[in-house]
């Protein structure tokens, strides 16, 4: 047998304890040294569970897990495989964002790039260990922090601190210190959720050269179009158990697979704009009539009657000398609905928390919410109220034991979990939301028991219990299958269609864009342009 092709990772009828259940029982599954493997299918098909069983992150009850290949010394097979999640490209800096909103100095000491990806933090040094690396070990790390920092480009920001990196930045810095360890195996759990365009064009073209090297790469996802083209194998679940395994061209062409291909193009086909529309020229990039914003009638894409619900006026956010947004007028009114596009980096999130009033600039700036001039003695309470909210980052600080009814609910009192007794109408709204979205046998079930699909429904319904005036949706279909994307745009698109709120949709796909969203506003190096 050729070296290329003795196994590197395999499975021989094992099974996993998940707390008090078996997963991927009596599962065999040979990895081998000449293949890239992607794990695919729907959501709660168990994708990310069966990542952390390889990584040996879930007990194993039966059979056998067996890692093929060699460790650098000291190493435990599970500690040479690196893995990268949109969890852990938060760099656990979620606390810090939020503190350097409210004071500068905050930014000014966080921790730079340059620092991330010491040897000390990379490796996990121990300052209190009486063992000192050697000479050696050390200049084998150095060499491969070099490399990676020529892979992912991030030589340009190394002197930044990591909360003032975007997303694709942020990303960038997280693969950079994954490929800083000697790792065997590289896993990758939806590594394109949250990036622009270009920016999902450059991780795969990075990731098609590391797949050139003796580095394995397994890659989770939903999206079966993300696939670099270097995935030869694809691992194929669906509710906790492989349904097909083997070469990319054969899984593809079996019905079960085509039924989620599918689904993705009822998806594209079924939510796009029209193709005359403004929404699909900027998805498209095709701007013909595109202008800076002074240049712009007062409310592009057609008349509205709605009172102003948000209005900016030049506004501007700086942090030192970086100009986030620069100048910005910009006027919401109530019943139209707005995409909000541009690059990672291009300051799409500052505007959001401006509005949702987490950001302390909005003080400097001409700037009304509701009506309101901020500075007035309006409290950040009073407003957010008003405001329903969805993201992914709002998603991931929910507890897990948190059943679906308290998500909901805690909407009302805009907490992260429910800390007081809902009302007798209260807790009729909170079951009328999830009736309406079809979540109701999933009332008293902890939130992490359903597929990410369900769960983004049930925050939806979080967002909405309060009935507010403008709802924002900030990348709510990342980490979607087609099919659960299919049902929560239809959602999203009749709550427009039928008037009952103002809405601002943020992404990064134009494929995901609701049908009934007429206006655009996109950012780029701080500027805008409205459509």
């Amino acid at each position: 047998m050729k070296q290329s092709s003795l196994p590197f990772l395999s499975l021989r009828k094992a099974s996993f304890r998940l707390g008090d259940r078996i997963v991927f029982e009596n599962t065999s599954w040979v990895f081998r040294r000449n293949e890239h493997w992607a794990i695919i299918g729907p959501n709660g098909s168990g994708k990310s569970l069966l990542g952390e069983a390889l990584r040996g992150q879930l007990p194993l009850v039966q059979g056998e897990l067996s890692y093929h290949f060699r460790t650098p010394p000291g190493l435990m097979p599970e500690e040479s495989i690196g893995h990268m999640s949109f969890e852990d490209r938060r760099l656990d800096v979620q606390e810090m964002v939020v503190q350097s909103r409210w004071n500068s100095i905050e930014e000014e000491s966080a921790l730079l790039v340059r620092d991330f990806l010491s040897f000390e933090q990379v490796m996990e040094i121990n300052p209190f260990e009486v063992r000192d690396p050697d000479d050696l070990e050390r200049g084998r790390f150095e060499r491969r922090r070099r490399r990676a920092m020529r892979l992912s480009r991030i030589e340009p920001f190394l002197d930044r601190t990591l909360i003032s990196l975007s997303n694709g930045e942020r990303q960038r810095v997280q693969l950079a210190r994954a490929l800083c360890r000697p790792l065997r195996l590289l896993m990758l759990d939806e590594p394109f959720v949250g990036l622009d365009v270009g920016t999902r064009k450059y991780f795969h073209k990075l990731l098609n050269q590391l797949m050139r090297t003796p580095l394995r790469v397994l890659l989770i996802t939903a999206r079966i179009e993300d696939l670099p083209r270097r995935v030869t194998h694809l691992l194929f679940l669906r509710e906790c158990q492989v349904i097909a395994a083997g070469p990319r061209t054969k899984v593809l062409a079996l019905p079960v697979v085509k039924e989620l291909l599918a689904a993705g193009r009822k998806t594209s086909v079924s939510h796009k704009p029209a193709d005359s529309g403004p929404v699909a020229a900027a998805g498209k990039g095709l701007l013909p009539r595109a202008r800076t914003q002074k240049r712009q009638p007062r409310n592009p894409g057609g008349k509205s009657s709605g009172k102003p619900l948000v209005q900016l006026r030049k506004v501007t956010v700086r942090y030192e000398d970086r100009v986030i947004l620069r100048d910005i007028n910009w006027t919401v009114r109530a019943g139209e609905s707005w995409a909000l596009l541009g690059p990672n980096g291009s300051g799409k999130t500052t505007l959001l928390s401006l509005i949702l009033g987490d950001n302390p600039q909005v003080y400097g700036n001409d700037m009304a919410v509701f009506g309101r001039q901020r500075g007035s003695g309006e409290s950040v309470w009073e407003i957010k109220r008003r405001i329903g909210w969805v993201s992914p980052e709002l998603h991931l600080h929910f507890d897990d034991e948190a059943t679906c009814f308290e998500v909901a609910a805690s909407g009302f009192y805009d907490t992260i979990g429910l800390f007081q007794k809902p009302s007798r109408q209260r807790r009729a709204a909170v079951l009328e939301w999830l009736a309406e979205f079809q979540l109701l046998e999933f009332v008293d079930n902890p939130l992490c028991a359903l597929s990410t699909g369900l769960q983004r429904m049930v925050l939806l319904a979080r967002a909405l219990v309060k009935r507010p005036q403008l709802l924002i949706l900030d990348e709510p279909c990342q980490g979607l299958d087609p099919a659960h994307r299919d049902v929560f745009l239809e959602a999203v698109d009749e709550l427009i269609r039928t008037g009952k709120v103002t809405t601002i949709y943020v992404t990064h796909r134009k494929e995901e864009i609701p049908r009934a969203v007429k206006r655009v506003l996109r950012l780029r190096g701080g500027l805008a342009q409205l459509f």
